[in-house]
Parts: structure tokens; sequence; C-alpha cells
């Protein structure tokens, strides 16, 4: 009798059978959606941590300010806190999937056949045969039996072991290129505030006019935000040293504006509209040494009130 082949057979079915697109595929799509999530988290935690909605409805950077003194003067530092916080960017740049099937499978079978005979008294004969003195007694006893066995045993065996090893390794990912360029505008945006209140930044703290060539100095109004205030109005006065070689302060010339409108000096009010614009200084002739000053004072908080100065050197033609 041939060995049974039913467990193999079974065992290459189950083997056939395996799903390799699910045993391969589950585990990648595990890392895709672990991925969306990833980058779903960062994008929650730059809304919830970097970014908040104004009085107007507009999303803007949350900033962080810090006051600290520099030569004696209160100085206030605005910074976007997406600048100086980490931000979590997870990314999964490796996945090894080991997948491993052990099948075993056995069949064994065993026949056994016996016989016997055997020749027993079944029927009994006698019979007597003499001659002369001599005399002789037979008797017979005949039994036959015939005895067949047969015995067939049959095992089959089979085992199947299924073993899946999934390694996934994520790092830090790399910035994308739009957030760097949004953390490079804002960088860019940092203020060292001249003021605890606001500050008035002019482009150039000192220069030297002459009667060739007009110095130009731009200047921005900016409240304790750091934000451009609109709608200025700046008090100027000029202060002039000891006039000296036959230095004159009415050769020098301000003007204001991309118009170049003249400033009456000692005193004048400029008014900045977008809350930066420009002062033209020129000298006609010799100048003594001066000292411009602009003052910003809040219209709706006379307390509120921050300054900024500019050195003007001396001419002589």
């Amino acid at each position: 009798m041939a060995v049974d082949s039913t467990p193999a057979t079974t065992v290459q079915n189950m083997l056939n059978g395996i799903d390799y697109s699910a045993l391969i595929g589950g585990p990648l799509q595990a890392a895709i959606t672990a991925q969306a999530m990833a980058a779903k988290s960062s994008w929650e935690f730059i809304q919830q941590v970097g970014l908040r909605e104004n009085k107007n409805g507009e999303t803007e950077a949350v900033n962080v300010a810090f006051l600290y003194q520099s030569k004696g003067t209160l100085v206030k530092l605005i910074v976007p806190i997406l600048t100086i916080v980490p931000i979590p960017m997870i990314v999964i740049d490796n996945i090894n999937i080991e997948f491993k099937a052990s099948l075993n499978a056995s069949s064994s079978e065993c026949t056994e056949n016996s016989s016997s005979e055997a020749l027993d008294a079944g029927g009994e004969a006698s019979a007597k045969l003499g001659w002369g003195p001599f005399s002789l007694e037979v008797k017979a006893k005949a039994n036959y039996s015939s005895k067949k066995d047969s015995k067939a045993t049959q095992d089959s065996r089979y085992s199947v072991e299924y073993t899946q090893d999934v390694s996934i390794h994520a790092t830090q990912a790399d910035m994308p290129d739009g957030l760097s360029t949004v953390l490079g505008i804002l960088s860019k945006s940092v203020t060292s505030n001249g003021g605890a209140k606001g500050c008035i930044e002019p482009d150039k703290k000192a220069i030297t006019p002459n009667n060739q060539e007009s110095e130009i100095v731009s200047i921005t109004v900016k409240d304790k935000d750091g934000v451009i205030i609109p709608e200025t109005t700046l008090d100027m006065h000029v202060d002039f040293g000891t006039a000296t070689g036959g230095a004159q302060s009415d050769n020098l010339l301000i003007a204001f504006g991309h118009f170049q409108t003249a400033c009456t000096l000692p005193d004048s009010s400029l008014t900045l509209e977008d809350g930066v614009d420009v002062l033209t200084f020129k000298a006609k002739g010799p100048t003594p040494p001066a000292i411009v000053t602009l003052t910003y004072t809040d219209p709706n908080n006379a307390n509120i009130k921050f300054s900024s100065k500019i050195k003007v050197a001396a001419f002589a033609s």
C-alpha cells in the first residue's frame, strides 16, 4: 500500500494559500498611516503653539517678549516662538519585514499479515489387525484448522508555524522647504526693541551731510510688540552745538518724506502715514554739529512716550 500523501498535500495547499500581500502590505500600510499621523501631529503642534487668531480673525505668529538691560536702557526682545522651540517632525526611514513559515508533514503506514494451520483429532477411526499370536489395533484421530490474521495501521501528522518580525526605524525629519522658508522669515523678524513701550528705529544713528551729497535716513516706528504703527506723528527737535569757523545752523537743511518737504527748525512735526518714512539732510554751507531728537507720544495715553536720536556731524566747506 502506498504512503498516504494527504497530509503533504494539505500542507502544500496551506503554503500556497498564504496571503503574502497582507503579510507584507499590512505593516507597510500601518507605517504609512503612522507617518500621516506624525505629519498631522506636527501641523497641530504648529497651530497650537506657534499660531493664534487675532481680534480681526487673522492668523498670526505667536511672539515671545523678553525684557533685559542693555547699557542702562530697558530693551525688549521679541522673538517668534516657532524659531526657538523644536518642531516635532518624525519620518519613518526604514522598514524591515521578515516572514518565516515552518511546515512539517509526515505519513506512515504499517500492514501485518499472519496465517497458521493445525492438524487436530477432529475425527476417530480404529482397526484391529492380527496375524496368529500377534494383533495390532490402530486408532487415528485428525483435525484440520486454518487461521489467517491481517493488521494494517496508518499514521499521518503535520504541523504549521508562522513567524513574522517587523522592524521600523524613525528619525527626526528634515524640515520641509516651505516651513524652512517661513521660519527664516520669522527669524529675520526678531526685534530688539529700543524700549519697553515701543521704539523709533532710524537706519542710521550718525550722519555727515555736506553741500555735495545728501544723507537719507529711513525711520520706522514700532509699538511694544514690534509692530509698525501706521498714521504716526513724531515731534522732531534739533539741538545745535557751538558754531566755529563761520558755521551756521541755518546752513543745515532737513526735508521730510518722499517729496522732501522742508522742515522748520529747530522744531517740526512729522506724520508717517505708513509708520515708515525718510528724512533727507543736506548742508548748504558750514554747519555746527547737531543732535536730532525724534519723539513719539501715544495719542491715547500721554504717559507712553519714547524717542530716538540722530547725530549730525559738523561740516566745514
